[in-house]
């Protein structure tokens, strides 16, 4: 078979493969033995959903999940969402998005390594270390692909690019757009010019710092609490902050991950890949914000790792070739056991009995009218986050952000207890969720107005 056959065939199975994905993740209901493709799949999805449903309502964005409050996180990839979600809802949209960036990176892989591009695909797209816990960039890409492909996607054409200025502006628009990514890569950059003394390498580095540099000043301005340096401190932190004494980040999850490409980097030595390697690896294991972005990382150093050349020999190939096989393996039997919904992560979070009084919602009150309601943990969600802005979201993303959520939390606790709103709210929710956690709150409640009431949901009008 020729090479460009394999190639072509390699990227085609990756394609099915993803495709085949959008219907399954986060789509079976198991105690309904049904598929459902209008809900979030958990609690990450439902922030997703409701981000791309109502960024294009302000400029900045605001926070779905911190209402009044600017969003404070890379957003300028979620507007293809946005736009697509106007014809399908977020969920679908994230779908379809998942398997375009894939061809596009496909495609540009194709083109810039045209004799070797479909068994980096499969490090990038389609391959994962069996035993971590923490998700490959595989793993992460065929359900979130929407969010972080883009990323790669301009690292590809910044690193590779014919052209000096789609090189520069590459770089800026990854740096702008994943401010937390770049600053791995910016270290990885700065070698690279060190090493190579060359004019375009400096000004690819120069492009990358300027798109960070306006990233920061862009946080500093939508949130004040945040200081124009809160992107850089927030991920540079003591060993201790960033959990390796705690236990909260195991430094021994990316080395688990880059073992492969360590084998990888011995047959087909690309020292350019290796430094990032080294770098991903120093960066997973001492410097957390984001713990996924040095695997991600770990992952592209691979698969950039062997488009340059083949093994030398015969042996080498082999290996090589077991190594990749063993990738497979292991994106197979991870995605499996982190998606299956019988595990019960994985599956379509909804309430048909609020069905009524949504559709209410969505027809008597403005998009931009905030709403108290609880989620409690990852599974007894606020799933009116989905269409109208909620005073407190999900902790755990509210404090990967570094927000103050304490207060909020404080008072959405002191309302279903006590009836004292905060202000600013215009509508608060007493539900299923809300009853299962205040079960004594209804007559709390009763001095407030109620705008809508059904037998499974009761919405007060607060002002």
């Amino acid at each position: 078979m020729k090479k460009h056959d394999l190639n072509g065939i390699i990227f085609a199975c990756i394609i099915v493969l993803y495709i085949v994905g959008q219907f399954l993740i986060g789509t079976y209901d198991p105690q309904a033995q049904k598929f459902v493709f209008s809900a979030p799949a958990d609690v990450d999805f439902l922030y997703y959903g409701a981000i791309t449903n109502q960024l294009l309502d302000h400029f900045p964005p605001e926070n779905p999940a911190f209402c009044n409050e600017k969003l404070t996180q890379p957003f300028l990839q979620y507007y293809p969402a946005a736009l697509l979600a106007k014809m399908v809802n977020p969920y679908n949209a994230i779908r379809i998005l998942n398997v375009v960036y894939l061809i596009i990176a496909g495609f540009l892989m194709r083109r810039f390594f045209p004799e070797n591009y479909g068994f980096p695909l499969i490090v990038l797209f389609a391959g994962s270390a069996v035993w971590p816990t923490l998700n490959s960039s595989g793993v992460d890409f065929i359900a979130r692909g929407f969010t972080h492909v883009p990323s790669f996607i301009l690292l590809i054409i910044a690193l590779y690019g014919r052209r000096p200025v789609a090189r520069i502006l590459a770089i800026f628009l990854a740096a702008f757009t994943n401010g937390y990514l770049m600053l791995i890569f910016l270290p990885f950059l700065a070698v690279l010019a060190l090493w190579k003394r060359e004019k375009q390498h400096l000004l690819v580095l120069a492009g990358g710092i300027l798109g960070l540099a306006l990233a920061s000043i862009y946080l500093s301005s939508a949130a004040p609490q945040f200081s124009p340096f809160s992107l850089i401190t927030q991920s540079f932190t003591s060993i201790a902050a960033s959990g390796l004494l705690t236990g909260k980040f195991d430094p021994l999850e990316i080395i688990k991950h880059a073992l492969p490409f360590v084998v990888l980097g011995f047959i087909f030595f690309n020292r350019e890949m290796v430094v990032l390697l080294i770098i991903s690896l120093i960066f997973g294991a001492f410097i957390h914000y984001n713990p996924f972005f040095p695997i991600f990382m770990v992952y592209f150093a691979g698969s950039m790792m062997i488009t340059s050349k083949l093994a030398p020999t015969r042996w080498k190939a082999a290996l090589g070739k077991i190594v990749i096989a063993v990738l497979v393996a292991g994106f197979l039997i991870s995605a499996y056991q982190k998606y299956t919904p019988f595990r019960g992560a994985y599956y379509p979070r909804y309430d048909s009995n609020l069905d009524k009084g949504v559709s209410w919602i969505l027809k008597n009150t403005g998009r931009d009218d905030s709403f108290m309601a609880l989620t409690a943990d990852e599974k007894d969600l606020a799933l009116i986050m989905q269409y109208r802005p909620v005073y407190l979201g999900y902790i755990g993303h509210l404090s990967h952000l570094g927000l103050a959520w304490k207060e909020r939390y404080d008072a959405l606790l002191r309302f279903y207890q006590t009836g004292i709103a905060p202000r600013g709210i215009v509508y608060a929710l007493y539900g299923p969720i809300e009853r299962k956690y205040f079960p004594n709150a209804s007559p709390i409640l009763a001095k407030f107005k109620i705008a809508y009431k059904d037998d499974a949901l009761a919405i007060y009008r607060l002002n």
